[in-house]
Parts: structure tokens; C-alpha cells; sequence
């Protein structure tokens, strides 16, 4: 279950990007109550977005015939939607700055701990929704090690380069997921498409994954492929 991981390796960087450096800016200040603040906040942001998953996940379950084939066709469509505004019009994280930000800083306990609550719910709801579209090509169990795996990935590499052991470039690292997630959201379009229309059009799963994959990546990749024709390097 190699999409899982990689899935969670992604957005597993993005909350750690905010929280980590944020937890290791307030020990070496022993500002020990923002840290526990921050912590409790993760947690409970992590907590609701395990029960909402898991309603989410049992009431799928349900699902069967033409009903689940619609959910599995929109859930799809849904999430290709999804990449397609965060990963390539938003540009999200593009570049990244692993000291805290000052704005962030400057909140009090109680704005750390919601900050953190947001954070973890958010992207985890969103894990949650990529591996549902997973959870039915592969055994549970390895799916959730894969995912987990993703996740303790992520958080030790944000902790390694938030403290300076390591001068790994994250945006590089971002970058490339994201041009992986681009790819995963083209087949989940086209995956959408084929179980909506397949049957009225046989090769709707390809024509799905051009019309996606094609101006996705082309939008994603022309300014910086504009920056490096207008650079030195190829002079």
C-alpha cells in the first residue's frame, strides 16, 4: 500500500511543518505551558478526526449496489478536486520555512492549542478521505501500518530538520509528493468518471487521467520551469 504512505507522508510534513517548530521554539524558551498547549491541542484535533473517519468509514460500509457505486464514482471526483485546488491553483506550501512563524508566536495558549486542534483535524480528514478511496484494493491492517508509518516518517523529518540535525531542503521534498499527488488525483478522476459513465464510454478511466493529469501538471510546473529557462544554468 504504497499510496497510503505517501499520502500520509504528505500531510503528515504539512502539520508537523507547523507544530514541531513551534514545540521546539517553546522548550528552548521553557515556555513549557504553549508546548503542552500545542500537544493537547494535536491530540484533540487527532481525536475528533478518528471518530469522524470512523463514522465516516462504518456508514460507507453500509453502502451497497448502485448507491456505493455513486459514492465511490463522487468520492473521486471529490478528491481530484480536492488536489486539483490545494496542490496546484493554491500552490500550498510551496516553500517553507521551518522557523515559527512570528504570528504564531505571538498567540496565547488558548490560540496555540486551537491552531493545533485545526491543523491535525484538517489534514487528518483529508488522510481520511484519500485512504477510504484505498481501503477496498487492500488488507486493512496493512493499510493502516502504511499509513502510520507515513505519518512517524513525516514527523521525524520535520524534527530532524526543525532542529537542525539534517539540511534536507523539505521543499524539494513537498514538491515532488506533490507532483505524486497530482498523479493520484488524476486517477481518482478518472477512476470517478469510469464507475459513473464507464459503461457508456469504455475508456473513460484514460480520457479522465489526460484531461486531469495533462493542464494540472502544466500549471504546476510553468513557473518554475519559466524561472529555470530565465536562469543562468542553461546559458
Amino acid at each position: 500500500m504504497f499510496a497510503p504512505f505517501i499520502i500520509c507522508l504528505r500531510e503528515g510534513i504539512e502539520i508537523f511543518l507547523v507544530i514541531i517548530p513551534l514545540v521546539v521554539y517553546f522548550n528552548k524558551n521553557k515556555l513549557y505551558g504553549m508546548t503542552k498547549s500545542a500537544l493537547l491541542g494535536g491530540a484533540l484535533g487527532t481525536f475528533i478526526a478518528t471518530i469522524t473517519g470512523s463514522i465516516i468509514f462504518s456508514q460507507v460500509a453500509l453502502l451497497n449496489g448502485p448507491a456505493g457505486e455513486l459514492f465511490d464514482g463522487l468520492l473521486g471526483i471529490v478528491l481530484a478536486g480536492l488536489v486539483l485546488y490545494s496542490v496546484v491553483l493554491l500552490r500550498k506550501n510551496k516553500s517553507f520555512n521551518i522557523d515559527p512563524n512570528q504570528q504564531f508566536i505571538s498567540l496565547s495558549q488558548k490560540g496555540v492549542f486551537i491552531l493545533a486542534a485545526i491543523t491535525f483535524f484538517r489534514e487528518l480528514l483529508e488522510v481520511t478521505l484519500f485512504i477510504l478511496t484505498s481501503s477496498a484494493t487492500g488488507s486493512p491492517m496493512l493499510l493502516i501500518v502504511s499509513s502510520l508509518l507515513g505519518l512517524l516518517s513525516a514527523a521525524l523529518i520535520v524534527y530532524v530538520v526543525a532542529r537542525g540535525f539534517s539540511r534536507l531542503n523539505i521543499g524539494i521534498v513537498f514538491y515532488i509528493l506533490n507532483l505524486f499527488l497530482v498523479g493520484l488525483g488524476a486517477y481518482y478522476f478518472g477512476d470517478g468518471l469510469d464507475v459513473l459513465f464507464g459503461r457508456y464510454v469504455p475508456q473513460m478511466l484514460k480520457m479522465g487521467i489526460l484531461v486531469y493529469a495533462v493542464p494540472s501538471y502544466y500549471l504546476m510546473i510553468k513557473s518554475d520551469l519559466k524561472k529555470y529557462i530565465n536562469s543562468n544554468i542553461i546559458k
